[in-house]
Formats: structure tokens, C-alpha cells, sequence
């Protein structure tokens, strides 16, 4: 019967024997290096890898800075003022105005733009079945400094605080503001102004109102049209 070969290594260790270290494990996908040169030369491209991808994501950011930079901004379109029939659906009326409204009247707008080359000015009301005027006011022409003719146009009413609105398709700046009539009405005062147009847009009514900005956008697509 033969004998069983005992357990264990079939060499065992000779110190007299060089011992061979084992490879070490690289990352799945690397090529596997031969010899200590092209080890450190595997090792090399792993510690290269963050460097390389903080470059080509650096450089990502900077191409969409100027890409976002090269936006052109809109040239001003050329425009002029009408007197429309109807503004929010009300007619245009020959209702006088409360007793004591403040007003910025056509004349001074006039005076403002130099020459005027355009003008609008008309009330558009109902008293039935919520009775609600609109007052509107506008000048086209050259309106030198824009800043300073918006504080012109709300100071006869009386609003505190004014705030910058949205302005609409044409551009320039807009402010609203709530104030109150003599007569303890409500009143929404918002005006406009650039270099080529400036107005301003009121509405009265007997209770408190709801926000205009909207209407207010409205009304200014309504009165200013392109030219040519």
C-alpha cells in the first residue's frame, strides 16, 4: 500500500533560496508593468489622473464664462406712441377726472423730450360693473437722463416708496407704487422711461387693488409700436 505524501509545501523554505515578492495589484483597466521601471511608470499616469481631470473640467467652466460672456444685448427698436380705443378692455372716455388728482400733464411731458415726436394722452374708464379709470400719459423724442425723468413722472402723486418693475419687450426702466386720492380712492401710479420714450400709467379705483405690473406691461405694449 503506498504511502500518503505528508501535508505542507513541497519546498519547503531555504534561506539560502532568494524569495520572490509578490506583484502588487493595480487598478483594473491599467496595462500590468514589467519591472520595477515600468511599475513606477504605471504609478506615474495613476497620480496624474486628478491632475489631468481638474484641467479638462477647468478649462469646461472657462468655455461656457465666454460663451455666456458673447451674448449680444438688444439694440433699442425704434418706436412711436398711439391713442388705442380700448386699454384692458375699457373704452377711452371723456369722464372727468376726481376732484385733486395730481396729474404730470402732456405739456410737461412735451417739455421733457426734445423735439417731442410723438405724444398720447387719454382716460379710459367704466362705471359699471367695477368702476375702474385708467390715466395714461407718454412722450417719445430724446429723453436725455431717464433716471431723473421716472422721479419727475411720480412725484405728483404721492406714492411712497416706488419699486423697480419689470419693463416689458422694450427695454429702459420701470417703477410702481401705491398711493391714495383725495377722495380716499386707491391709486397704482407706474411709469417708464429710456432714451427714446417715457410715460406713465395710472389706475383708479374706489377699493384697494390687486398687483398691476402685469397691466401695466400691457398697457405699454399697447401705446409704444415699432416704426418702419
Amino acid at each position: 500500500m503506498p504511502k500518503r505524501r505528508p501535508a505542507g509545501p513541497r519546498h519547503p523554505l531555504d534561506p539560502t533560496v532568494p524569495h520572490r515578492p509578490s506583484r502588487p495589484h493595480l487598478p483594473l483597466g491599467l496595462p500590468r508593468a514589467s519591472g520595477p521601471a515600468g511599475l513606477r511608470r504605471t504609478l506615474g499616469r495613476i497620480g496624474s489622473l486628478p491632475a489631468v481631470v481638474a484641467t479638462v473640467l477647468a478649462t469646461g467652466c472657462a468655455v461656457a464664462d465666454v460663451e455666456r460672456a458673447s451674448v449680444p444685448t438688444p439694440t433699442p427698436v425704434a418706436r412711436t406712441l398711439r391713442t388705442p380705443d380700448t386699454l384692458l378692455g375699457l373704452p377711452r372716455t371723456g369722464t372727468p377726472l376726481p376732484a385733486g388728482l395730481p396729474r404730470f400733464r402732456l405739456n410737461e411731458l412735451t417739455r421733457e423730450a426734445s423735439p417731442a415726436t410723438s405724444t398720447v394722452e387719454g382716460v379710459y374708464g367704466q362705471g359699471r360693473p367695477t368702476p375702474e379709470t385708467i390715466v395714461v400719459s407718454a412722450v417719445s423724442g430724446t429723453i436725455a437722463d431717464p433716471q431723473a425723468m421716472l422721479d419727475r413722472l411720480l412725484k405728483p402723486y404721492r406714492v411712497p416708496k416706488p419699486r423697480s418693475v419689470e419693463f416689458g419687450r422694450y427695454g429702459g426702466e420701470a417703477r410702481c407704487g401705491r398711493g391714495r386720492t383725495a377722495d380716499q380712492g386707491h391709486l397704482t401710479a407706474c411709469a417708464w422711461a429710456d432714451p427714446e420714450v417715457a410715460g406713465v400709467v395710472v389706475f383708479l379705483t374706489a377699493t384697494k387693488q390687486p398687483d398691476r405690473k402685469e397691466d401695466f406691461i400691457t398697457i405699454r405694449d399697447e401705446l409704444e409700436q415699432p416704426t418702419g
